[in-house]
């Protein structure tokens, strides 16, 4: 009896330690790398990078870490409950990042979208606690001394959808005090990277908001661009109902749902973008590959637009 005993014991403490940290270490060791800048070399990507500095860039991509707040599991403010779990989710996910991505060396990191689980419903003292957990998270104020950028994008938990923000500009001006404009492109290496909020896209024409996305949109179209092109948007591209995500996914496919307001037709909730401006999107910037979040799973499909087809990663 006492042998089992020990026996259960040295299993459980086994188990434990596996899933507190070795399991974090894993990625990082065995499991994940860089992929060659040539596949058909034998050269490490560490290597090629050196060979080819200026055509091999490192991209880690976080999307939907989500903060848990009070509007979370519906617990009280500053309840015990609530202290709690937010301890242990943000202590997993800081373990996550430190472990398992920094030590990656990424050359810039894109965070796309949904830092919190209720941004749009938040005090401005709920937010910058928030803020100050999300820095902690993913150690954003160590950034200068990693030399890492940085960039980021809107999620619909951040700002709302367009009903939100035609109705609350508070939001949206605290979100741009903190982390920038949500229209901008950015170059890495030889990529053009260009953000767009998509939770205005299919706002009403003449508001502000929405008018002025696609005024950003349309005028990077223009512009002749000799890099091939990322598109960076939160929410993804319209895709028909029941299209598969491909061999990565663990849960069942999401299909399109769209919910208006009443009072003035705004968008409340939306899992794509419409049909419509998804390929005025695509025909417009004409990239070469999008990255989006939202749908909390790994989802690869492909996109037809005049200029060809177009791969979207959901993240």
């Amino acid at each position: 009896m006492w042998n089992l005993t020990m026996l259960l014991c040295i299993l459980w403490a086994v188990s434990l330690l596996y899933g507190e940290m070795l399991t974090f270490w894993v990625p990082s060791i065995w499991s994940c790398s860089w992929p060659p800048l040539l596949r058909s070399t034998s050269l490490s990507s560490s290597a090629m990078e050196a060979q080819h500095p200026g055509n091999y860039v490192k991209i880690a991509v976080v999307a939907d870490p989500q903060l848990m707040d009070k509007t979370s599991l519906g617990l009280p403010p500053k309840s015990l409950a609530l202290e709690i779990s937010q301890f242990y989710t943000d202590l997993f996910m800081r373990r996550a990042f430190l472990a398992s991505i920094l030590p990656l060396k990424p050359d810039a990191i894109l965070f796309l979208g949904d830092y919190f689980d209720g941004g749009p419903s938040l005090s401005d003292e709920e937010w910058k606690e928030s803020l100050s957990r999300f820095k902690h998270i993913f150690d954003l104020k160590t950034q200068g001394k990693r030399n890492t950028q940085v960039y980021y994008l809107s999620g619909n938990h951040d700002i709302g959808y367009a009903s939100v923000l035609s109705h609350k500009p508070e939001v949206v001006r605290r979100y741009e005090q903190e982390f920038g404009i949500r229209n901008y492109r950015f170059t890495v290496g030889k990529v053009e990277f260009v953000v767009v909020d998509a939770q205005t896209l299919d706002g009403h024409s003449q508001g502000s908001l929405t008018s002025a996305s696609w005024d950003f949109i349309k005028n990077v179209s223009m512009d002749v661009n000799l890099n091939p092109r990322v598109l960076l948007t939160h929410i993804p591209l319209y895709r028909p109902d029941w299209t598969t995500c491909g061999p990565y996914r663990y849960s069942p496919v999401i299909n399109q749902r769209v919910f208006h307001a009443v009072h003035d037709q705004e968008i409340v909730y939306q899992n794509y973008i419409t049909e419509e401006k998804s390929k005025y999107l695509l025909d417009l910037l004409r990239p070469v590959l999008i990255l989006s979040g939202h749908d909390h799973d790994q989802c690869t499909v492909t996109h037809m637009s005049k200029h060809g087809p177009v791969m979207e990663v959901g993240v």
